[in-house]
């Protein structure tokens, strides 16, 4: 049950901060194009502070499925030896 909330909360994380980035980035190469100062520094505000959040949750997650993963395998060993 918690790899699954885990896994589903990374997933999410991941998706956020990369098509967030993809769309921060993509913002500011049109901004260049055209010239716009407001587009390539625009974005810098509350939306990069949400992308922050989402890539931070998505490595804790990371972080915390290896070790979620790896707990339950040692208790199958465990369990396995006796």
């Amino acid at each position: 049950m918690t790899r699954s909330i885990l896994h589903t909360l990374f997933i999410a994380s991941l998706v956020v901060a990369l098509l967030g980035g993809l769309a921060l980035i993509g913002l500011q190469a049109v901004g260049l194009v055209v010239g716009s100062q407001t587009l390539v520094v625009g974005p810098n505000g509350l939306f990069k502070t949400i992308l922050c959040v989402a890539a931070s949750i998505s490595a804790v997650t990371a972080y915390l499925l290896t070790h979620v993963d790896s707990e339950a395998t040692a208790r199958d060993e465990a369990g396995a030896t006796r």
